[in-house]
This record gives structure tokens, sequence and C-alpha cells, in this order.
């Protein structure tokens, strides 16, 4: 119940801070809030994305894994897997064009889930490599991007803490320029969403843009995104209530952001 209520009244705090392109003086912000927000482009393989969407979400075929994060036994079906853990599609839109925006070479996804927003995170030739820590999760998701074999998609299947600095690294080696974004979807614990940031941080320095999903998740996790976003680390902060965008770049507009995009994108980004 204090969870509830507490979520609710973060909700309207954000909603009265927050602001659209209207306000925004960073040339490069607005701009990203004209494609994502405004003009909503569409491209021709994002229907394909969203056909596998609608065939997860209709499958009953059954899961039974371990919550990596909680550690608790899972059982449900393909279908609801889907429903309860894909992001929506307005917001996959908006990380592939996040990732264009910024000039993103590779991507580091950390929560595969069924793979929808991997293929979005791949577009325009990026190279992703996806984790998942449940490995009936990783197998449906390899099925989803077998049906993509033109997309440069590598999952690793284990414990986050144990991959992510190896896959960092060769990242960094294997491409030379551009950033690398990251999208933390998973493990939503305050200690381990800084020690996971601090790591990113520490290899790809000004390299690093960082996606936290479900900043409000609870109090915990938004102290965790106060305090990034306090550390001094990070050029650029944006706060689009259920997303938390990091950007170590110095030579972009700096500041701290409170995003509202527009009514219809709302549910989106609840």
């Amino acid at each position: 119940m204090y969870l509830a209520f507490w979520k609710i009244k973060m909700w309207f705090a954000w909603a009265l801070a927050s602001k659209n392109d209207r306000w925004l003086h960073s040339p490069w912000l607005f701009e990203l809030y004209q494609m994502a927000f405004r003009k909503k482009a569409k491209r021709e393989e994002w229907v394909g994305y969203e056909q596998i969407r609608l065939t997860l979400k209709e499958s009953s075929e059954v899961l039974e894994f371990t919550d990596p994060g909680s550690g608790s036994l899972c059982i449900r079906t393909v279908g609801e897997q889907a429903k309860r853990t894909l992001l929506t599609q307005d917001a996959c839109r908006f990380l592939s064009m996040l990732a264009d925006h910024l000039l993103c070479t590779a991507v580091v996804e950390l929560g595969s889930s069924l793979g929808i927003t991997t293929l979005y995170l791949a577009d325009n030739g990026r190279r992703v490599v996806t984790i998942e820590g449940a490995e009936p999760v990783a197998k449906k998701a390899e099925q989803t991007f077998a049906q993509f074999p033109e997309l440069k998609i590598k999952l690793v299947q284990g414990q986050f803490h144990r991959i992510l600095a190896q896959e960092l690294e060769t990242l960094t080696t294997e491409n030379e320029a551009g950033a690398i974004l990251v999208w933390l979807d998973g493990h939503h614990q305050e200690q381990a969403t800084q020690d996971y940031v601090e790591l990113i941080f520490r290899v790809l320095g000004q390299r690093a843009v960082v996606v936290l999903d479900d900043i409000r998740w609870s109090p915990s996790m938004y102290k965790a995104w106060i305090h990034l976003c306090q550390s001094g680390r990070w050029s650029v902060c944006i706060d689009l209530h259920r997303m938390g965008i990091l950007v170590a770049n110095p030579v972009l507009s700096s500041g701290h952001f409170k995003l509202r995009p527009p009514i219809s994108s709302w549910l989106a980004f609840a």
C-alpha cells in the first residue's frame, strides 16, 4: 500500500516539475525530442518486430525459471512473460532513436527478456551484446533473434556481474570510435544499480551512455538515480519518469532535465 501511494506521489511530482520541448534550450536534446515524440518516425523493419511481439503475447508455452534478481521461482506462460516484461513499442522506438542521435556504435543490454527491445537497439547496423540471467528466457530470446539473422546480436546467458566487465572491455576494443549505450533493464536494487553504473563509467569513460529502466521502481531505486545524477560524472541527466538517461559526453549541452513527452506517449514512460 505504501509503495503504491509513493509511486502516485512521485508521478505527480514529476509531472509538475517536468518540461516539454518548448522549454528546451539544448539544441541536441530539442532535436531528439522532435524526432522521438513530434515526428514519430516509422521504419519498415519495426513492423516485423511488432509482429513478433504479438506472437509472443499469444503464446501459451510455459516457462519455468528462477528470477536472477530475487531468487524466486517463476512459472508463467510466454504470453504472460511478454505482457509483464516487454518494453512498450513507443519506448523501444525512443531507445533506437536515442542510440542513433548520440551516434552509438554498440549497445550492451542487461536483461534480454524475450528480445524485442534488443531488435530495436540493433537498428542501423549496431552491434548488440545482450545478457540474460534466466536460461529459459534466454532461449526464447534466441528464437526471436534467429528470425532476423542480418542483425548483429550476441546473446550471453549468465549473471550480470560476472559478464558485464568483460563484454564492455571487448566492445571498447572492437569499436574504436563512437559512444556505447548500456540499457540496464534488470536487477532493480539500489546498490547493484550503482555498482553497474560505476563499472560502466570506469570502462567506457566519456563514451558512456546509460539508460536505466524503472528509476521509480522503489524508493531505493530512486535514491540510486539521485546519487548517480549528483556524482558529477555525467554531463547530462534526463529523467523521463520511467527511464533515466546518463550521458558522459562533455561536448553536449550539460544539465539535469525532467523531460515530459506529449500526452500521447505518457503511458510508454509511466
